[in-house]
């Protein structure tokens, strides 16, 4: 016991070490606390995942619940307005794409029943927020860009989660794939799990204001968050998309109540910073342990996997290069573009979404999580290389090979067009520069 509570100790403060250092390194966190965990488990043998028992279950699902509360209250409705046109459109197609071809090269390679195979295509396909806004902060790139890299981030996560979460309640119910089966799961479990918590997310906020009165506020909110989840199981919807929407209809209650709730009367209350924050914290806990244990519980031994999960992060990049080609604007700079195609790492969502659904399938499903784990290490790494050596100037072959529609250049404005057009060849990258630079 003591052992158990040393390592636990140990691997928060590394945690936080390693995210101090993707300040210098930009190497996000993820990468060494899934070394870590590799080292302890597979490669040691000092940990096995069979010690972690029915307690490994129970710490995935509740590390799923901690993520799309999270993800609900981070993600702004606002936001979709700010790059609604190319940004929605480059999420919907590129998330497609990528679900349709990770699932027939799954089933082509590995033979396993289609519905497996489009689990993983749509877990591959997702984007994660917690690793593209850090490094989104580090580059120079215009405002449209990172707002449209943010939009995407935030949405494929919600693609990913409804679809993977259908496919897998049909699998589970041995259900047979068709667009039918697939539609009718999500109208009834959805359904139930969305009307749910939309109701319970206006009480909730409705009644903020006497639940801070009390002592030890923060954690009767996080109480109630685990309430919603278990009581939407009970009745039959989605826990999971129950718990993703009571997060959005709590971060988003004052922009809802003045857009569509006017005629209530009754005051609802957003969460205070310092709400957010212990629920930030609470995320970076669970984060941190559970990348460990996602390293500890990786076969390194089945190479073929491993290597699997090379190959389809570098298929996500292929598939993604026309969608970004395409479904932007030409005025983007093609830096600007190579930039968006760099930004696609996986992260905590795939990784819980993937223990979680290889808990409920047998067969053919334990292979999910050994895929997408090593899909998350190597899409990290090609993300974090690749956006750093743009930063840094290079990589300008991936601009004017696949990115020669767009702009070499920001645009100039009319009214400075004709004083452009004899300026000096050092003048230009200046001006450039100055209308690229990020506020």
């Amino acid at each position: 016991m003591t052992g158990a509570i040393l390592f636990i100790g140990v691997v928060l403060f590394l945690g936080q070490v390693f995210a101090s250092l993707f300040e210098k390194t930009r190497l996000p966190d993820v990468l060494p606390l899934m070394i870590l965990g590799m080292i302890m488990g597979p490669i040691s043998g000092l940990i096995r995942p069979e010690m972690f028992g029915q307690a490994g279950q129970i710490f995935t699902t509740l590390a799923l619940i901690v993520v799309l509360f999270q993800s609900g209250i981070e993600f702004k409705i606002l936001s979709l307005r700010g790059a609604m046109g190319s940004g929605l459109l480059l999420t919907t197609v590129a998330f497609g794409l990528i679900t349709l071809v990770i699932a027939w090269l799954t089933r082509l390679i590995l033979g396993i029943p289609q519905i497996y195979a489009l689990i993983i295509g749509s877990i591959v396909a997702d984007n994660s927020t917690a690793v593209i806004t850090p490094l989104l902060d580090k580059l120079n790139i215009s405002d449209k860009t990172k707002a449209i890299l943010f939009l995407e981030a935030n949405v494929t996560g919600v693609y990913s989660i409804v679809l993977a979460l259908a496919l897998m309640g049909v699998a589970v119910q041995g259900g047979r794939l068709s667009a039918q089966g697939v539609g009718l799961e999500v109208l009834r479990s959805f359904g139930l799990g969305i009307a749910f918590s939309v109701v319970a997310g206006l009480f909730w906020m409705r009644i903020l204001n006497r639940v801070r009165g009390l002592e030890n506020a923060v954690s009767l909110t996080f109480a109630f968050v685990l309430l919603v989840y278990s009581v939407s199981e009970y009745i039959g919807g989605d826990g999971a998309i129950a718990t993703l929407v009571f997060g959005v209809v709590a971060g988003n209650i004052r922009l809802i109540k003045r857009l569509w709730l006017k005629n209530l009367k009754f005051e609802t209350l957003a969460f205070n910073q310092g709400e957010k924050g212990f629920f930030e914290e609470v995320e970076f806990i669970f984060k941190t342990l559970f990348f460990v244990y996602m390293g500890i519980c990786m076969h390194i031994g089945k190479t073929h996997l491993v290597l699997l999960g090379l190959f389809f992060a570098l298929v996500k990049l292929l598939v993604r290069t026309p969608c970004v080609n395409w479904c932007t604007s030409k005025a983007l700079r093609r830096s600007d573009c190579a930039v968006m195609l760099a930004m696609c790492p996986n992260g905590l969502v795939s990784a819980v979404l993937a223990a979680m659904i290889a808990q409920q399938l047998d067969g053919n499903g334990k292979v999910i999580p050994d895929v997408i784990y090593s899909v998350i290490f190597f899409s990290v790494i090609l993300s974090s290389l690749m956006s750093f050596r743009i930063e840094k100037g290079g990589l300008r072959w991936i601009g004017s090979n696949f990115f020669s529609r767009h702009a070499q250049q920001e645009p100039v404005p009319a009214p400075q067009a004709a004083v452009a057009e004899t300026a000096s060849a050092e003048q230009t990258p200046c001006a450039s520069a100055d209308t690229s630079a990020p506020h």
